[in-house]
């Protein structure tokens, strides 16, 4: 025992010392928080006072865009956060009911210029054709542009209600959107959740073990060939055993990240606020009661430990099978296949966890470690099947270390030409 605790504190310690670890960890939240948190910022304090002009020959349908395009803004006051409303610009619109081609052109100059932020030029036929063009500066401004495109959707269709006979204020109710709140019942009880939440928040969370456990193996499996190239593994095997080489690796670099993932999560608090700021914006209130039960966070370490500890025993059998990166990327494909798997198939079982095919799947021990955790982030399932599916993994993962130890043994003394499966058999016989 106390051999593999020096192999896993030898494994860990080599590793958060580098400075490629330092970086990596220190910067990461920072890439991100610049790549999340800042634009939303941006986009805060761009949004300013909009000037733009609405060219139509229908007067009544102009000032009724004028009108909406004020109202937007006001409903946004009474209910959105402070990041939201600042988000959107103010307009100051004015209405030119005069429309000719050098009306157009003089206020595109104003445009160019920088006079304007932008028109919109709007037909006589629009109602037949339902067409309109709105000229702007800047072309990736979608905001701006979509806002004026609801103004003109909502003024034609309280001009066609009111020609059946509704008011301005009755029409405006009949166009208002409808909330739907949506509320998960499960054995703990029952609690508000947006539908879209509901399904967004889990499939991060998978694309999260997903991501963390298949980096990690790889990192094993690089780990083993560069001692497999360095002879260090043949002084190692010297003093432990291959079983506690194998297990002390798999820990070790496991630890490490742990670790890693553990300050990214602290880092991610301190964003938290900016990024949901942003994802507010784009998704509006879609995320706003996405959760996650506390007995799925509980299981969120198990399953990545496990999902880890499995695919690092595949790696390292890949990385004592070659002799470099270039035969090791030959062999990947067969065990990220099952990861795959859990990719294409996560839709499916988090709109419906409960099916026979997310029981075996959850149960599959290359396939529980993600698919039975997302099952958990949905519906938790009986405590039975998570025992079981706990158990198996183990027991598999035990089946693994030894077959893996068996391969690295005499795999990591193998020089010159990638073994084939016949061979690979025999090494397991060797005693």
């Amino acid at each position: 025992m106390r051999n593999l605790f020096l192999i896993i504190r030898r494994e860990y310690l080599v590793r958060v010392r580098t400075k490629a670890f330092l970086m990596f960890t220190v910067l990461m939240p920072l890439l991100i928080g610049g790549a999340v948190v800042l634009p939303s910022r941006l986009m805060i304090h761009a949004a300013g006072t909009k000037h733009i002009m609405i060219v139509a020959a229908d007067g009544a349908l102009a000032n009724s865009m004028k009108s909406e395009l004020a109202s937007s803004r006001a409903s946004d006051d009474d209910d959105a956060s402070q990041e939201k409303k600042q988000a959107k610009p103010d307009y100051d619109v004015d209405v030119q009911t005069a429309p000719s081609e050098n009306l157009r052109e003089r206020l595109t100059t104003q445009v160019r210029d920088g006079g304007l932020d932008g028109f919109a030029w709007i037909e006589p036929d629009v109602e037949t054709t339902r067409k309109a063009t709105f000229y702007s500066r800047n072309a990736g401004d979608f905001i701006e542009a979509t806002m004026v495109n609801r103004a003109l959707r909502f003024a034609l269709c309280e001009r066609q209600l009111a020609e059946k006979g509704l008011s301005p204020a009755q029409a405006k109710t009949l166009l208002s959107p409808v909330n739907l709140d949506t509320v998960h019942i499960d054995k703990q009880g029952s609690n508000k959740s947006n539908g879209m939440g509901a399904f967004f928040l889990p499939f991060l969370l998978l694309i999260a073990i997903y991501t963390t456990v298949l980096v990690y193996g790889l990192y094993v499996m690089r780990s083993v060939i560069e001692e497999k190239s360095s002879r260090v593994c043949e002084v190692l095997l010297g003093s432990v055993t291959p079983m506690q080489l194998m297990a002390g690796k798999i820990i070790g670099v496991g630890a490490v990240g742990l670790t890693q993932i553990g300050i990214w999560g602290a880092a991610g608090t301190v964003l938290g606020t900016g990024s949901f700021a942003m994802a507010h914006q784009f998704m509006g209130d879609s995320m706003k009661d996405a959760h996650i039960s506390t007995g799925a966070l509980v299981l969120f370490p198990v399953f990545f430990l496990l999902g880890y500890a499995t695919y690092s025993c595949l790696y390292a059998a890949i990385g004592a099978m070659v002799n470099s990166d270039e035969e090791a990327q030959q062999l990947q494909f067969p065990v990220t296949l099952p990861l795959i798997a859990c990719m294409i198939f996560a839709t499916a079982i988090i709109r419906d966890p409960n099916t026979p095919l997310a029981f075996w799947l959850s149960i599959f021990p290359l396939t529980s470690p993600i698919i039975m955790f997302v099952r958990a982030t949905e519906s938790m399932p009986p405590t039975w099947q998570i025992a079981l599916s706990i158990g198996i993994s183990v027991l598999s993962i035990y089946g693994l270390v030894w077959v893996t130890s068996r391969i690295y043994r005499v795999g990591i003394l193998m020089y010159g030409k990638r073994p084939t499966l016949p061979e690979i058999l025999k090494w397991l016989r060797y005693t």
